[in-house]
């Protein structure tokens, strides 16, 4: 969920709460689109902060996620947005380190050259972010915190930033059932506008409904990629017996995962000496260091060769033989 720009498990800046992707132009320039992804550059409110709203070095949080909403709201009362800018895994594959930062800081990535028409941006390199580190308890607590930012803030046009678009899973429901019913788009929203009390009531765009539906259309059973595969499963079948095809539902009825075989496939399987299950014992299974692990092989595949990770190896060498290094013949 997190992304970085010079991090070592994940690459790329992402947005706390990022909506599908793009499936229609709104009507706007793309200049102003940009801006509704990371504030204004041009306008600058006057903004009322509590001094105790600001981050301080020193503040902790029980949990990455009261981190990531209290900056994000802390954001959003400013006028600012906020993303995700490097996070840190330690052994345990839990995050231990985290960097939030303004949506607008770094600089853009121009992934086509264009000098006629270069493509606007947004970012300004602001270097507002705060770090935070855990602690020995599972808490969070902010090692350094920059609150100046060298653009404009609009906390008025804060909803808008991509970090603080979200549609619920009750108003997904809405719109599923909206769209089954054959109802446009624009009166689904509608609706939901007249709900809410108004469109600033409203957490998300007309925009990012529809990202949802186009989404869903394909992942819906009986409508879209996901029916056409179905039938096709139910020819196949019919055409051969031998063929062999799963396909895994959610709750709502939408695809998640697919497998399929036909009678070639697993012929061919069973002439590779190299393959494993459909009967045939792994030859190798390589795991770290795991007294239960090797236990359960033994049992499970007693003909099959248990073999430690080499990387894992190398890793616990300065732990395990950490005080035998003043022992330089014993390193020879």
């Amino acid at each position: 969920f997190l992304g970085t720009e010079d991090t070592r498990p994940s690459v790329g800046e992402t947005q706390l709460a990022a909506t599908s992707s793009t499936v229609e132009e709104i009507h706007l320039d793309r200049q102003d689109a940009q801006q509704r992804e990371c504030g204004s550059a041009e306008t600058s409110e006057k903004v009322e902060m509590d001094g105790d709203d600001e981050p301080v070095s020193g503040m902790e949080f029980n949990s990455l996620e009261d981190l990531m909403n209290y900056y994000k709201e802390y954001g959003k009362k400013r006028g600012f947005g906020v993303m995700t800018k490097r996070s840190e895994r330690g052994e345990d594959e839990t995050v231990r380190y985290v960097t939030l930062a303004c949506a607008r800081g770094g600089k853009a990535r121009n992934r086509t050259i264009n000098v006629a028409n270069p493509r606007p941006t947004g970012k300004t390199e602001c270097k507002a972010k705060i770090n935070a580190l855990k602690v020995a308890d599972g808490k969070f607590r902010l090692t350094t915190v920059h609150n100046l930012h060298n653009h404009g803030l609009s906390p008025k046009k804060s909803r808008f930033f991509r970090c603080n678009r979200e549609v619920s899973e009750s108003v997904k429901r809405v719109l599923d059932t909206n769209d089954l019913a054959g109802i446009r788009m624009n009166k689904s929203f509608g609706s939901l506008v007249v709900g809410a009390g108004g469109f600033e009531n409203l957490p998300f765009l007309e925009k990012d409904c529809r990202n949802y539906i186009d989404k869903a259309r394909h992942l819906r059973l009986g409508a879209g990629g996901a029916g056409a595969l179905r039938d096709y499963f139910l020819r196949m079948q019919y055409k051969n017996p031998g063929f062999f095809a799963l396909m895994d539902l959610d709750d709502e009825g939408r695809l998640k995962n697919v497998f399929w075989a036909d009678p070639r496939s697993r012929a061919a399987y069973q002439y590779f000496g190299d393959v494993c299950m459909d009967g045939i014992a792994p030859k190798a299974i390589i795991t770290d260091q795991d007294r239960a692990m090797k236990n359960a092989i033994k049992i499970v595949f007693p003909e099959s060769r248990h073999r430690f990770c080499l990387w894992h190896i190398l890793k616990k060498v300065p732990e395990k033989l950490s005080c035998y290094g003043s022992y330089k013949e014993f390193i020879r």
